[in-house]
């Protein structure tokens, strides 16, 4: 009897367990609010009005888990939406009033949204699995299990409501079937390619890129079996025109069921005012209140609003700065430091493994190596493109970003870690197994802060915020973990400055008091307002920030903290 598949669902059983248990005291992080939201209006309203930005696909879900977790006040809700509609992209508020503002159980909502997406990860798990061991084996099918199971990263990011993981999920999907076509060019597999294709891209923007990257695998498939290049090309494009065409377009036009033409073409002039190529936003804003074109043309929206985003940067914290982009070498420490250091071992472990072989010449030649190890080759060429695109980004704020790459980097590890001939040296398997004894000790000693994990390289999710903060460490996901400290130590009032979108006083009551950076710049200024001394609390990101930049805060640095809540809220006590 064949233990593996059992042994496998084993793993993502346990790894889900841990995950859901971990985000149960967990507040929204700020993406989640608007994401919520926006999911709301799209499985309930039928209306794209929200979040354009993103695509639906994530947010839909979370809407079908605001929808069986039953929203207790309709009526309130609904009206509370026509209101904000009003407001081109409002979002952001109305999705903090649908959990705070409506006598609604936040808690329990946010709970339902969550779950409904975690699904993805279990999708992503079953792909992984199954792609591995058709090209490795089962031995590298489990270790690639393990791996994106324990992961610290990909469960941080499995939990929450937001486009990440979900973009992981839609460039597996679309590649395996891609590849799977050029191998067994059927029907049913053509199809499946463009059903694929289509669903990854409503995960994610990111996700455009895997237009140019299939049409880059047409050319390497053409090269290496010395075919015809442009009747493989010629029905890459048609993959690619029918994705849109039969899934992207009919799954937008869904979601515009009641969103006025008249208000989407207003909308998109709105957000595409200050875009620079006025080329394009004038076909985007043209097509926003025409019959057939209205989908597509809000689907580029979207496209065009990332790149707006991307051009301008983010205010981030990065190694003793805050810059607006963290530059080429944001991305490669930030992985360095994020991931477990057994994971770099046997990255680098598998690298030397491949290219050993490759200089060996056991591959032959060139073009024989990509016929024969297509799938293989897709995965690379995926890696380099987004490697590339993500170093060149001007939008440095997490690590989340990379996490298209996970699961071929981990599918790529296991499989050259279990190469036949490698796998029987006994002193290997010792090495790897302690390895992923590691990797696993990393996993269960940073539950259930996964957001905050980071390496000893870097010190800990400790001493992680003193390299980069923002979703790497500090999302505003400790808030209710700071409530429940406030109520236990029978604090009656603390102070604080928090990033994030969550209602502060839904969770600290009425201890909660609102403080803005800059309004307590020493402790005399502090002690003038609480006299008989008093709790300050101060999310890291804004900590940070403060200290390179402002220095609102640098009188703190010279306090020891009375507790630093989920290393992500720092609080102090402070006295004459």
């Amino acid at each position: 009897m064949n233990r593996t598949p059992l042994v496998a669902v084993t793993i993502v059983a346990v790894a889900s367990i841990i995950a859901i248990a971990s985000f149960w005291h967990d507040a929204p992080i700020v993406d989640e609010i608007p994401h919520i939201g926006a999911g709301y209006g799209y499985v309930f309203e039928q209306s794209y009005q929200f979040n354009p930005e993103h695509p639906p696909l994530a947010k839909d879900l979370a809407g079908i888990g605001l929808k069986l977790a039953r929203i207790t006040n309709e009526t309130a809700v609904h009206q509370a939406f026509l209101e904000h509609s009003a407001v081109t992209n409002d979002q952001w508020n109305f999705g903090r009033q649908l959990l705070y503002g409506l006598n609604e159980n936040a808690i329990r909502l946010v709970h339902a949204a969550k779950l409904s997406v975690f699904l993805l990860f279990i999708l992503s798990a079953l792909i992984i699995f199954i792609w591995t061991r058709k090209l490795y084996g089962q031995t590298a099918a489990l270790v690639a299990i393990f791996l994106f199971s324990f992961s610290p990263t990909v469960i941080a990011h499995a939990r929450l409501v937001t486009t990440d993981m979900v973009a992981l999920f839609g460039v597996l999907l679309a590649t395996y079937f891609f590849v799977a076509y050029f191998q067994h060019q059927s029907r049913k597999n053509f199809w499946l390619a463009v059903i694929g294709l289509g669903i990854a891209l409503l995960c994610k923007f990111s996700t455009f890129l895997l237009v140019p990257f299939f049409i880059l695998l047409a050319i390497s498939w053409a090269f290496a079996h010395r075919q015809k290049f442009l009747p493989i090309l010629g029905r890459t494009i048609l993959v690619i025109i029918l994705a849109f065409i039969v899934i992207v377009g009919p799954y937008y036009q869904f979601h515009l069921t009641n969103y006025p033409a008249v208000q989407q073409r207003t909308d998109t002039a709105n957000q595409l005012a200050g875009f620079g190529n006025k080329t394009l936003s004038s076909i985007v804003i043209y097509g926003a209140d025409k019959p057939i074109l209205r989908p597509f043309a809000e689907y580029g929206l979207g496209l065009l609003m990332v790149t707006q985003r991307i051009e301008g940067g983010n205010r981030i914290y990065f190694l003793d700065k805050v810059v607006n982009q963290g530059g080429p070498l944001y991305f490669p420490i930030v992985y360095a430091l994020k991931e477990p250091i057994p994971f770099l071992i046997l990255l680098l472990m598998a690298i030397t493994v491949g290219l050993a072989v490759f200089l060996r010449g056991r591959l032959g030649s060139f073009r024989h190596a990509i016929a024969t190890n297509f799938p293989q080759t897709a995965m690379l060429l995926w890696l380099l493109i987004y490697w590339v695109f993500s170093i060149n980004s001007t939008v440095n704020i997490g690590v989340r970003h990379l996490m298209p790459i996970y699961g071929f980097t981990i599918i790529l590890i296991a499989g050259q870690l279990t190469h036949a001939r490698l796998w029987r040296k006994k002193s290997l398997k010792i090495v790897i197994s302690i390895l992923l004894a590691w990797y696993l000790a990393e996993f269960a000693s940073v539950y259930p802060y996964y957001l905050t994990y980071f390496n000893e390289i870097a010190g800990g999710p400790a001493r992680g915020y003193r390299y980069v903060t923002d979703s790497n460490l500090d999302w505003g996901q400790d808030l209710y973990r700071l409530g429940q400290w406030a109520k236990q130590n029978n604090i009656k009032k603390i102070n604080l400055d928090y990033f994030g979108w969550a209602d502060q006083r839904y969770y600290l009551g009425d201890a909660f008091n609102w403080i803005v950076g800059g309004q307590y710049t020493n402790r005399e200024a502090f002690l003038r307002d609480n006299p008989q001394g008093g709790y300050i609390a101060v999310s890291a990101t804004y900590y940070q920030q403060s200290l390179h930049s402002n220095s609102d805060y640098a009188w703190l640095e010279k306090i020891k903290p009375t507790t630093v809540v989920g290393h992500s809220i720092f609080v102090w006590y402070i006295t004459r």
